[in-house]
């Protein structure tokens, strides 16, 4: 084994005492109760730092020297039942555990058995080896290089649309129901559990018994607020494929509102989730229902089975071939074919042949037509193009019979009226050239001392910006605007004029705005680690009427706010909404009865 093995990250980190890589020290404080890093199980997997740990297992990064690959190391170790043994390996089960150790024991191994099986499904985490050593098991397990569906929805930052939803979450879906098939509930399905690969692949986490994965055992719970459906906080609901499909369309509704739902112990059938839909307009109107039905708080009510959820949000399922990453749907091979078929009816062959002869014909004749058409075309035109120069063109360069010119020619010197004749044409014209220089001086005056102004459109711009500009103020009168909430224009922003755009004016013009004061509507703001004056301050600067209700839990801080009755980041109305109920730590009085 390579002594420069870091047991934080498994690479080498030569002979630096803190690793260069994740910043792990051999010197690091670590519990006695889990395997010292560098023990090595099955003469094969050593042991690393711990990674996670519930109250049925804990699971350690791990090397597999013979494969020269990380891997995860999944020990069954109940700590309710057992303690670490004196050697720092092995399991010693507490007096009178022995058969709860044992039968959860069978439960660990049933499921790290038929994940193994299940190795042809590359949405899940694969199972390498079960080994049995120090008095318990340990599944050797798939380690994915990459990050969790919580820490990429973070960075992202924003709520992801339907086709992102389904493109990221379908395959896992699919892969779920071959999952159910073989009898395996995860109960575990969240955020934390789903891991994006740097492959872009999606991988589901995290299977465990479902001793750990439900309330009053002798476990301790694992529990995943808003993800955990409400039967698994009983210890006498029963649980089944609809507890999973709880889980599922909790995560659907995360990915696409940016938020989760609130834990199941809080919500109430007398205040309905809010649909996808009316947060995000990408999700269809079936897809929004098919999540709300999926998350009913009624086992009954609920949707019983992924396929039949992914019949309401992705088509019907058929199972395919289990090695894809996602099951397919199954199509009947056709026999080949040298022309291509059909969906219109076979015609008879002694008819086909009359209508190809129909067809050859008709198509001699438009050939005809258009040789026809285009010997008869240009001489057409050069017939048209002949008149217009007959009738126009010649006449242009000949004078009138009956013009006045030629018959004031014809006359003779000594005619008494023809100079008369010349005289008043001469003067008419002066006086008709003097009359319309006139007309167009007058015109022209007119027109210089009647400029016509057109209305310009101010929508969409920022109202002191427009009434600031000296421009304007020599054409308008801004009467006093009124201010209206709108959720298309941000606050200052003209919204409506009173005159509409185009219309002339000469001098000025009175107009009057409607103004933006902002949208009306505002997001739930996030409430964890925040106290409730904290808190409350926040609701009155969003103008978001509350009442306080006061529950105790042991594991929040008094005086914390602990929840809302309405989702963090949803929309609320600053003029219609009602008043939301906020959850606030307090401890009971002493001597009250729970």
């Amino acid at each position: 084994m390579n002594e420069n093995l870091c047991m934080g990250c498994m690479r080498d980190k030569g002979e630096e005492e803190v690793c260069p890589f994740c910043g792990y020290s051999d010197t690091s404080p670590r519990f006695p109760s889990y395997l010292a890093p560098r023990t090595v199980i099955n003469n094969r997997y050593v042991v690393g730092k711990v990674l996670s740990y519930n109250g049925e297992s804990v699971t350690y990064i791990g090397y597999d020297v013979i494969g020269e690959r990380k891997v995860k190391v999944h020990e069954y170790f109940p700590d309710t039942l057992v303690t670490r043994g004196e050697d720092g390996k092995s399991v010693a089960v507490n007096n009178g555990r022995q058969i709860q150790f044992k039968a959860y024991m069978s439960d660990f191994i049933e499921i790290a058995e038929k994940l193994s099986r299940m190795r042809t499904l590359t949405c899940i985490t694969q199972v390498f080896a079960i080994c049995y050593q120090n008095n318990t098991v340990y599944s050797i397990l798939e380690f994915v290089e990459g990050i969790s569906l919580k820490t990429y929805l973070e960075k992202r930052d924003v709520m992801l649309t339907w086709t992102e939803t389904s493109d990221l979450l379908l395959p896992l879906v699919k892969t779920l129901a071959i999952v159910h098939e073989e009898g395996l509930i995860h109960r575990g399905i969240s955020t934390d559990s789903v891991i994006l690969s740097r492959s872009k692949m999606v991988k589901l986490d995290g299977f465990a018994i479902s001793a750990v994965r439900a309330a009053r055992t002798e476990l301790v719970a694992e529990l995943f607020p808003g993800f955990s459906a409400p039967e698994q906080y009983s210890a006498v609901s029963p649980h089944g494929p609809w507890t999973d499909v709880y889980a599922v369309c909790a995560l659907l509704y995360t990915c696409v509102t940016a938020a989760a739902p609130p834990e199941a112990l809080i919500r109430s059938n007398s205040r309905p989730l809010l649909p996808p839909r009316e947060r995000n307009e990408t999700v269809p109107p079936r897809v929004s229902q098919a999540i709300i039905q999926g998350l009913s708080l009624s086992t009954t009510e609920r949707i019983q089975n992924v396929e039949e959820l992914l019949a309401k949000i992705g088509g019907p399922f058929q199972k395919g071939a289990v090695g894809s990453d996602a099951p397919t749907v199954s199509m009947r091979a056709q026999p080949p074919s040298r022309r291509p078929t059909s969906t219109l009816p076979r015609i008879p062959m002694e008819a086909e042949r009359k209508q190809e002869e129909k067809e050859e014909k008709d198509g001699g004749n438009k050939r005809l037509i258009l040789w026809s058409m285009g010997i008869t075309l240009p001489i057409l035109l050069v017939i048209l193009i002949f008149t217009f120069w007959f009738l126009f063109g010649k006449d242009r360069h000949k004078e009138p019979e009956g013009d006045t010119t030629s018959i004031v020619d014809s006359m003779s010197e000594n005619d008494p009226f023809r100079g008369e004749s010349e005289f008043h044409s001469s003067s008419d014209r002066s006086e008709s050239e003097s009359s319309s220089s006139q007309s167009s001086e007058e015109s022209s005056e007119s027109s210089e001392s009647k400029q016509m102004h057109k209305v310009a459109n101010f929508v969409g711009q920022d109202y002191k910006t427009v009434t600031g500009n000296p421009e304007n103020q020599k054409l308008y009168i801004f009467d006093p605007p009124e201010y209206v909430y709108d959720e298309q224009y941000p606050e200052g922003t003209i919204t409506y004029q009173s005159v509409s755009e185009g219309t002339e004016f000469e001098k000025t013009m009175s107009i009057k705005f409607k103004v933006s004061k902002g949208s009306s509507t505002v997001l739930i703001p996030p409430y964890e680690k925040k106290t409730q004056a904290e808190y409350t301050a926040k609701l009155d600067e969003l103008g978001i009427k509350y009442t306080i209700l006061y529950r105790w839990d042991s594991s929040y801080p008094e005086g914390y706010v602990v929840g809302t009755d309405h989702m963090v980041g949803s929309k609320y109305n600053t003029q219609t909404g009602g008043t939301i109920e906020v959850y606030v730590n307090k401890a009971p009085p002493a001597n009250s009865v729970d």
